[in-house]
């Protein structure tokens, strides 16, 4: 079973805490590195997760090990762009408070609280985890292989936990999409996105507002078949939505913006064939509604399009980006 076949992955950390007891602790140290547009970023940080889970769920009682860990885990919280609490801190601290006698390390949980502002927020030095592996279901374990980074373990339990569901509803499919993307599986999505586009259709005149679930399932249609590089069926579905829907009903929301950015980047990747869309949406980013729903993700995405069919708008689309950061004080 997948749950097994979890555990024994998990055991394998038993050389990398070996390695740590005489000394060597490259894999699981903090290892500072830039990650694109992420930022700040450590390197060890999965495999100081795993060994965490590995000391958790073998019931590893070694002090010296988990205040090392805790130290190495908060570099990461203090340095890391994405700031962040993280599944490791929670185990980590977990694992720590067995050794916190009479306020022993209590200088390092505040350090922890202090740590970065998610952390301010949201990180409870008194939080508790379960150590029994078996209290894992079939989906704890497929989350946690995924937090892992085990994907072979995680494709065995989807497999496994597809076999289990009786009622492919909105929740359950939503479970699978993630899943497979996750799995580099998005082929199998494509179905997925569909049906979730015809339940919404189906419950349009029976659900007040339903309209906007619809534009949302088509948007979910459209960010797929652009990651899968299918622009044809992008701009085909944009131009469903351009056609068939009332996007009138949501110009006041954020979710107009966001249909109008997936049609402005379905422009970028298909200038020639999707000038009608463009001729659609130039007038819609002209007119400049509401300006809720303008954001940093739209002007670039206006942008990219404007330039890609070769459109002098873009040049306006840049100054009214620049004029908006400096606004925010965001340049």
């Amino acid at each position: 079973m997948g749950i097994e076949f979890l555990k024994e992955r998990l055991a394998e950390q038993q050389m990398v805490y070996q390695a740590l007891t005489q000394g060597e602790a490259d894999t699981v140290c903090y290892r500072e590195f830039q990650n694109g547009t992420w930022g700040t970023d450590d390197k060890n940080y999965i495999n100081r997760l795993r060994l965490a889970y590995y000391l958790l769920y073998f019931h590893i009682d070694d002090e010296a090990a988990v205040v090392f860990l805790f130290e190495e885990e908060l570099k990461d919280r203090e340095r890391n762009s994405f700031q962040g609490i993280g599944s490791s801190l929670v185990v980590l601290t977990h694992l720590l408070q067995s050794y916190c006698k009479d306020g022993a390390y209590s200088d390092l949980l505040v350090r922890a609280k202090n740590a970065n502002f998610d952390c301010a927020c949201g990180y409870d030095p008194k939080e508790r985890v379960d150590d029994d592996f078996t209290h894992n279901s079939l989906l704890d374990a497929i989350y946690l292989s995924e937090e892992l980074h085990y994907a072979d373990v995680m494709a065995v339990l989807v497999d496994e936990w597809k076999e289990t569901v009786a009622d492919w509803n909105d929740s359950n499919r939503r479970a699978l999409i993630h899943f497979n993307q996750f799995l580099d599986r998005e082929a199998e999505n494509e179905m997925l996105y569909l049906k979730q586009l015809a339940d919404a259709s189906k419950n349009t005149s029976a659900i007040p507002n339903q309209n906007a679930a619809v534009i949302s399932a088509y948007v979910d249609l459209i960010r797929h078949y652009l990651r899968a590089k299918q622009y044809d069926k992008a701009h085909h579905t944009c131009m469903l939505v351009i056609e068939t829907t009332d996007y009138n009903a949501i110009r006041q929301r954020r979710l107009f913006g966001t249909i109008l950015e997936v049609c402005l980047e379905t422009v970028s990747c298909q200038p020639e064939a999707a000038m009608e869309i463009w001729h659609w949406a130039k007038p819609e980013l002209q007119r400049k509604p509401h300006p809720g729903w303008w954001y940093g993700n739209l002007y670039i995405k206006g942008i990219a399009a404007a330039t890609a069919v070769n459109d002098s708008y873009g040049t306006e689309l840049e100054r009214e980006y620049y004029d908006w950061k400096k606004k925010l004080s965001l340049s």
